[in-house]
C-alpha cells in the first residue's frame, strides 16, 4: 500500500512539489478533490508509470518518489513494485482501450471451462438455426410477395390514374398511398357506375378552354291579358255619327274604300277615281258619315293593333352547343315546349289584331265575341322559367367549373383506387400478410433464443464471451438500458470485443455513453487480476461528461465492486489493497464521502494550481470537509484573500478568480432564482448595477479559464486590480447581512 508520495519534479504541472508534514499520509480510501486544470490527471500519469513500470514518454526529464507501508521508496528509476497491482482509470487508459468508430479491440479475458459436449449442443443448435433461417426465407418470399403486390398495385394504379385523368403535376404511389387508406376503410361508398365515370372523366379533364362563358337569362315582358282587356273594352264601342248612309253601313267595305279616299280628295273638285266633280253636297254627306268621333275610334284601334304587333315574343336564337353537354339535352327538351308556346302566344296577338281589323271594318257594330282566344300568360312564363333555370344551371358549371373538375378528379381516383382494393381482395391478402409475418417472427424468435443459448454456452468456454457478459452486466447498470451491447466477433482463431447499438454497429456514441463503456470496461478489466486484493486502484474522474443522473449509478457501481461485507454484522472492507479517486465534480465528491469506511481508514485531499507551472497536495480544506457544499469552500478563500495583508502572493492570486466567478454564480442564482437561464453578468448587473457589477466581474472573467495562468503572467494592471474587485464583491454581499453572517460564522 502506498503511504506517500515524497517528490515530483518536472512531471506536469508539478515543477518541484514535495511533502509538506500538515498532510495526512494514504489510507485504504483516499478522496482527491480539485478543479479543473489543478493537477489531478497528472498524478494519475505517475500512478500509470508504475503500472506499466515505464516513464511516460512526455516526461522524459522527470523525478518523483513514493513511500509504502514498510518505508519502502520506489522512484522514476525504480518503478516496479512487488506483488502489487496497480490499476489506473484516466483519459489515456480510455485511449488505449477503446475504439469508438465501430471497430474491434482487445477483449477482457475472463476463466471460463471448455466443453466437448458443449461445442457439440452448440454445432446442434446451429444448424436448427440453419433450418430456421430456410424457413424465414421462405415465408419470407411469400408475406414479402403478397405485400409487393399491393405496392405494384398502387404503383400501377397511380399511373393509370395520371394517365386517364391526364394530370399534369407528378401523382405517384406516394400521393396515393393516404387515399388507399381512406378508400380501404369503406369501398362501396367510393364506387361510382359506368355511366357517372364517364361523366366524371368528362369534368376531369375539361380544358380551361372547355370552359363556357356565362349565359344572360331571357326576361319577358308577358301583357296578353292586359291587351284582351283592352281590346275588348275598345271594340264593344260604336262612334257616334252626324247622318249615317245605309249604304256604307250595309257595305262596310265599300265604306272602308271611301274613307280611305277622303284624305286624297281634300282641296279638290275631282274625283282621283273617274275624273267626275264631286258636288259639295255629297262631300257633305260623306263627311258627316265619317264623324270625328269615328276617326278617333278608328285611331285608337289602329294605335292598339301597333301595340299588339309590338308585343310579340321573339324565340331565343341560343343553341344547345352553348351548354355544357350535361344539360344539353334538358335545353333542348325545355326549348321545344318554351318555343310551341310562344308561337302559341304570339298566334293570340293576331288573333286580337283580327278582331280590331273586323272593328275597324264594322265601326258601328259592337263586338263581344272572344271564343276564339286564349290567355297563354302562365305558360309562357312557367316555360321561360324552366329556360332560364336550365341557362342557371349552366351558368353555375362555369362559376364552379375548377371546383367541379377538382371534385371530379377526387371521385374518380377514390373509385379507381376502390376498384384496386377490390381486385386485390385487400383484406383477405392482408389476413394472409399477417399470418406469415406472425409465423416469421415465431420463427425469428426461436433463432434469437437459440442464438442467446448459443452465446451462453459459448460464455462458459470462451475467456472473452465470459468478458463480454461481465462488461454488458456493468454497461446495462450504468446506462440504465440494454440498448448497447459489447459482442464478441471471431478473427480465425482470435476474438475480439465490438460495440453494438442494438444489431447494428455502435457508432456516433455520446460523450457520456463513451464514459460509461469506457469505466465498466476498466471495472471489468480488474476482474482479470488473479487477486484483487494485492491492487491498487487509481480512478480519475469518472464522471467526466456524465450528467447529474448518472453521478449516482458510478458512485452506486464503486461501492458494489470494491466494498463488501461478510454478513450484515460485520463491517465493511474493501476488496482491493487500495483505492484512490479524483474529481472535479463537487457533486459526486460528496456521494463519494457516504462510501463506506473501509476498515475504518479513509483521507481527503485537494490539489490546487499555485503558480504557472506548480501544484500542490494539501488536506481538505475545513470549508469543503465540514459541509457538504462548494459554495462555503469558495467563500472561505476569498474571504481570507481580502482578510490577508498580503495580497501579492502568485500563489494566492492563483485562484481567487475562479473562486470568484464560480461564487458569484452561486451566489446570484440563490438571489435571483427564476433566473435560471440568465447569465451571471445579468444576474449581477439585476442585483449590484450594470457599472457595480461590471467593476467586480470584469477583472475575474479575464482570468477564470484554462489560461488564466498565461494571462496572469502577462497583465500585471489587472492583477493589481483583483485586489480591489474582492473587496467591492465583499461589501455587496455584507449588504444581505443575516447571510453574510451566516457565511462567516460556517467559516469560522
Amino acid at each position: 500500500m502506498i503511504r506517500r508520495i515524497l517528490n515530483i519534479k518536472n512531471f506536469g504541472v508539478f515543477r518541484d512539489y514535495k511533502r509538506t508534514g500538515d498532510i495526512q499520509d494514504f489510507k485504504k480510501l483516499n478522496i482527491i478533490y480539485g478543479w479543473n486544470y489543478s493537477g489531478k490527471t497528472t498524478i494519475a500519469r505517475l500512478f500509470n508509470c508504475f503500472e506499466k513500470e515505464e516513464l511516460n514518454s512526455d516526461y522524459a526529464n522527470c523525478e518523483f518518489e513514493i513511500l509504502d507501508l514498510d518505508d519502502r521508496k520506489y522512484s522514476n528509476v525504480s518503478l516496479s513494485i512487488p506483488n502489487t497491482d496497480i490499476r489506473v482509470f484516466d483519459s489515456d487508459f480510455i485511449r488505449k482501450n477503446l475504439k469508438w468508430d465501430g471497430e474491434t479491440f482487445d477483449p477482457i479475458l475472463l476463466l471460463g471451462e471448455e466443453s466437448i459436449e458443449a461445442k457439440a449442443e452448440i454445432e446442434i443448435k446451429k444448424k436448427k438455426i440453419e433450418k430456421i433461417d430456410k424457413l424465414i426465407g421462405s415465408v419470407n418470399q411469400i408475406h414479402t410477395g403478397l405485400t409487393n403486390e399491393i405496392e405494384s398495385g398502387l404503383t400501377n394504379t397511380a399511373s393509370t390514374i395520371k394517365i386517364k385523368l391526364e394530370l399534369v403535376d407528378t401523382f405517384t404511389k406516394i400521393h396515393l398511398r393516404p387515399i388507399f387508406e381512406a378508400v380501404r376503410q369503406n369501398v362501396d361508398v367510393y364506387m361510382v357506375d359506368s355511366t357517372k365515370e364517364q361523366e366524371l372523366l368528362k369534368q376531369a379533364k375539361a380544358s380551361e378552354d372547355d370552359k363556357l362563358p356565362e349565359i344572360q337569362e331571357i326576361n319577358l315582358s308577358i301583357n296578353l291579358s292586359q291587351l284582351i282587356d283592352e281590346v275588348k273594352e275598345l271594340v264593344k264601342k260604336v262612334p257616334e255619327i252626324s247622318r249615317t248612309i245605309d249604304f256604307f253601313l250595309e257595305n262596310p267595305e265599300v265604306a272602308k274604300w271611301v274613307e280611305t279616299g277622303l284624305k286624297y280628295h281634300e282641296g279638290k273638285n275631282e274625283c282621283n277615281y273617274c275624273g267626275n266633280i264631286i258636288p259639295e253636297k255629297r262631300k257633305d254627306e260623306l263627311l258627316a258619315h265619317f264623324s270625328e268621333d269615328l276617326k278617333n275610334h278608328k285611331t285608337e284601334l289602329q294605335s292598339l293593333s301597333e301595340r299588339i304587333e309590338a308585343s310579340k315574343l321573339q324565340v331565343s336564337q341560343l343553341e344547345k352547343r352553348d351548354l355544357y353537354p350535361l344539360f344539353r339535352d334538358e335545353f333542348e327538351k325545355i326549348s321545344i315546349s318554351r318555343n310551341e308556346s310562344l308561337k302559341n302566344y304570339n298566334k293570340q296577338l293576331d288573333e286580337l289584331n283580327k278582331i280590331i281589323q273586323l272593328k275597324s271594318n264594322t265601326p258601328f257594330e259592337a263586338i263581344t265575341d272572344f271564343s276564339t282566344i286564349t290567355d297563354y300568360s302562365t305558360t309562357v312564363l312557367q316555360h321561360n322559367s324552366d329556360f332560364n333555370e336550365v341557362i342557371r344551371k349552366n351558368n353555375k358549371n362555369t362559376e364552379e367549373f375548377d371546383n367541379n373538375k377538382k371534385s371530379a378528379i377526387t371521385e374518380l381516383k377514390n373509385h379507381y383506387v376502390g376498384e384496386l382494393v377490390q381486385q386485390l381482395d385487400l383484406a383477405n391478402r392482408e389476413n394472409k400478410i399477417a399470418l406469415y409475418e406472425a409465423r416469421e417472427q415465431r420463427l425469428r424468435a426461436a433463432k434469437q433464443s437459440l442464438s442467446k443459448e448459443i452465446q451462453q454456452i459459448e460464455a462458459q468456454i470462451s475467456n472473452a464471451q465470459k468478458g463480454r457478459e461481465k462488461l454488458n452486466k456493468y454497461i446495462h447498470s450504468f446506462l440504465g438500458r440494454e440498448e448497447i451491447n459489447v459482442e464478441v466477433i471471431k478473427d480465425g482463431e482470435n476474438e475480439y470485443f465490438t460495440l453494438k447499438r442494438n444489431d447494428d454497429k455502435a457508432i456516433n456514441l455520446s460523450e457520456g455513453e463513451k464514459t460509461a463503456i469506457a469505466f465498466s470496461f476498466f471495472l471489468t478489466k480488474l476482474l482479470e487480476l488473479e487477486d484483487l486484493k494485492t491492487a491498487i486502484v487509481y480512478i480519475d474522474d469518472p464522471v467526466s461528461s456524465l450528467d447529474s443522473n448518472h453521478i449516482f449509478q458510478v458512485n452506486a457501481l464503486l461501492k458494489d465492486f470494491f466494498f463488501h461485507k461478510h454478513d450484515e454484522n460485520s463491517s465493511w472492507e474493501l476488496k482491493c489493497d487500495q483505492l484512490f479517486v479524483s474529481t472535479h465534480n463537487f457533486d459526486f465528491f460528496t456521494l463519494l464521502r457516504e462510501l463506506p469506511k473501509a476498515d475504518q481508514q479513509h483521507s481527503y485531499y485537494f490539489v490546487k494550481r499555485i503558480s504557472a507551472d506548480e501544484a500542490t497536495i494539501s488536506k481538505l480544506p475545513s470549508a469543503i470537509q465540514k459541509y457538504n457544499s462548494e459554495y462555503h469552500y469558495l467563500f472561505k478563500e476569498i474571504y481570507d484573500f481580502n482578510k490577508s495583508s498580503n495580497k501579492t502572493d502568485y500563489g494566492v492570486l492563483q485562484n481567487i478568480p475562479n473562486a470568484v466567478r464560480r461564487f458569484t454564480e452561486l451566489y446570484t442564482y440563490s438571489r435571483l432564482p427564476g433566473n435560471r437561464s440568465s447569465t451571471v453578468d445579468i444576474r449581477a448587473d439585476q442585483l449590484w448595477g450594470a457599472e457595480r457589477s461590471k467593476r467586480i466581474l470584469k477583472v475575474f472573467h479575464y482570468f477564470s479559464h484554462s489560461n488564466n495562468i498565461e494571462r496572469m503572467t502577462k497583465n500585471s494592471d489587472l492583477i493589481c486590480d483583483i485586489e480591489y474587485a474582492v473587496s467591492d464583491l465583499i461589501d455587496e454581499i455584507k449588504k444581505d447581512p443575516l447571510h453574510y453572517k451566516e457565511l462567516v460564522k460556517s467559516i469560522s
